[in-house]
């Protein structure tokens, strides 16, 4: 996974290079996909669990966030679209911004977290890629980094973030649906 990322000042995102998502931290040992969620949407964690309550999400007590709910918020916060799973083969492979779901166990257990690949121009003229982490046990200089290392990326798998075509209903004359 290193060649994924330049290596920039110990994990560091470059200097001048202000990301264009706000890190938002999961709250529970298990809300992860809807603190990204809330990191994609720039909306809060509360704001984003609403939604999901909307779509069908239980409000209180355990409680299922898979893909397709996560599509869905996306959807109804946002001009993203979100893709199905897909297999993760390497660094370089990955889309310039996707979710990856990671430390996948032998229980189905797994967490998730937002990858973003950079590509030049930057203020150094380099491309990298970081990851915003929103585990709030991890090391404060893993939750945002260009070092990608500590990551379990075996087995992995990625959900493609992309801009919806059309997000605002409208014909490419402009002349409604």
């Amino acid at each position: 996974m290193a060649s994924a990322a330049t290596k920039t000042g110990n994990g560091a995102l470059p200097a001048g290079f202000k990301s264009p998502f706000v890190r938002v931290e999961q709250e529970g040992s298990h809300d992860d996909l809807l603190a990204v969620a809330a990191t994609l949407t720039n909306k809060t964690l509360a704001e984003v669990k609403k939604m999901a309550v909307t779509l069908g999400m239980r409000a209180n007590g355990p409680f299922y966030f898979d893909e397709v709910l996560f599509r869905k918020v996306l959807f109804n916060l946002s001009p993203l679209a979100c893709s199905p799973y897909q297999d993760f083969v390497s660094g370089a492979a990955l889309p310039d911004v996707c979710v990856l779901c990671l430390d996948y166990d032998e229980n189905a257990a797994a967490r998730h977290v937002l990858f973003h690949r950079v590509r030049a121009p930057t203020p150094d003229g380099q491309s990298f890629s970081y990851v915003i982490d929103p585990a709030g046990w991890i090391d404060a200089k893993h939750q945002v980094t260009t070092d990608l290392r500590h990551l379990n990326m075996q087995p992995a798998w990625f959900l493609e973030i992309t801009q919806r075509a059309n997000p605002n209903g409208k014909s490419p004359s402009g002349k409604g649906k």
